[in-house]
């Protein structure tokens, strides 16, 4: 009798802790909330890099409350498709270059100006301020949170014909650059020609012939091998590139207070590691590609911001107001 009765009260015992375990189990589940965060981009990548110190932070923030996968690669779909899921709530974040959000709030063109701000430093003093109020201010009346600006690197120009240590040194060369009116209208106003070529395509274009040069940030350029197509590269820092952390606005609000807090914290924190890890990668990079014979020149800025100050006129009062702008200039 004692034998049974100790065998049923240890499969009792057995039985109520399994039942306790599959309890739990099924509360954290339901406790836990998996996001998607896509991006544009390889692996390891600058955008890889921010994108997963936030799925680290807002995992520890939230005491595992909030768990993030990351697509990388546009897995998800291309950056503007991915916005507008974004925008719909059908995906709850995504971490994108600035350019695209033009499309859904164009107060953003004025990022994309030619030497608007000396640095990405001055510009992420400015975007704690009142720019950044204003642009987050018409983003999510787009259903948009910006929840953290990144780095995306300084645009400089390569060839394999000379330096560009002037304006001059442009003339009678072509250039690819993004089909982006911006962009193709800094090259011409520093005296080159302008051709718009697909991103893919770059490198066998300049293996052939088709164009001398390009311009791009030193973090894409290097990845791309363009040190074994090009003789020269040339530090104008004539553009600035930005990465977003953006979420959907209605999904954000509806999340409790706390968990609101882990996600804007960890997305801050994570986009400040971002900033500092592209500094150090485009420092790296450079010096890789001057050991692959690449010459580097820094030439005097003076006589490039003059030549690209008419690209201004064609945004201001249109795209984002004269105060906005005025700001800006002011804090040169």
């Amino acid at each position: 009798m004692h034998r049974r009765s100790y065998r049923r009260c240890a499969f009792a015992a057995v039985v109520t802790a399994a039942l306790v375990l599959s309890a739990t189990q099924i509360v954290l589940a339901q406790r836990t909330t998996t996001l998607r965060l896509p991006h544009c981009c390889a692996v390891d990548s600058h955008f890889d890099v921010g994108a997963k110190r936030f799925a680290e932070l807002v995992a520890e923030y939230s005491g595992g409350a909030i768990q993030v996968e990351v697509f990388p690669g546009g897995q998800l779909g291309q950056e503007t498709e991915v916005i507008q899921n974004v925008q719909q709530g059908i995906i709850e974040l995504t971490l994108i270059g600035h350019d695209p959000l033009a499309q859904f709030a164009p107060i953003t063109t004025i990022l994309s100006l030619p030497y608007l701000f000396d640095d990405h430093d001055q510009a992420f003093a400015l975007l704690e301020g009142q720019l950044g109020v204003e642009i987050e201010s018409q983003l999510a009346g787009r259903n948009l949170v910006v929840l953290g600006w990144g780095n995306n690197g300084a645009r400089v120009y390569t060839n394999n014909r000379r330096p560009l240590e002037t304006p001059a040194d442009f003339r009678g060369l072509k250039f690819r650059s993004p089909q982006s009116p911006v962009n193709l209208a800094v090259t011409e106003a520093l005296g080159g020609i302008a051709v718009a070529i697909p991103y893919g395509e770059v490198y066998t274009a300049l293996q052939q012939g088709t164009i001398e040069g390009q311009e791009n940030a030193v973090i894409n350029i290097y990845p791309a091998n363009l040190q074994e197509v090009q003789s020269f590269m040339s530090m104008t820092h004539h553009l600035l590139s930005f990465t977003v952390l953006v979420a959907n606005k209605g999904w954000l609000d509806g999340l409790p207070a706390d968990q609101r807090a882990a996600v804007e914290r960890a997305a801050l924190e994570a986009m400040a590691f971002q900033r500092a890890h592209v500094v150090t990668l485009t420092d790296d990079l450079v010096a890789r590609m001057e050991a692959a014979g690449v010459i580097v020149n820094w030439p005097d800025l003076g006589a490039f911001r003059e030549a690209t100050r008419a690209v201004h006129d064609a945004y201001v009062g249109r795209s984002f107001s004269q105060d906005l702008y005025d700001l800006i200039r002011r804090a040169d």
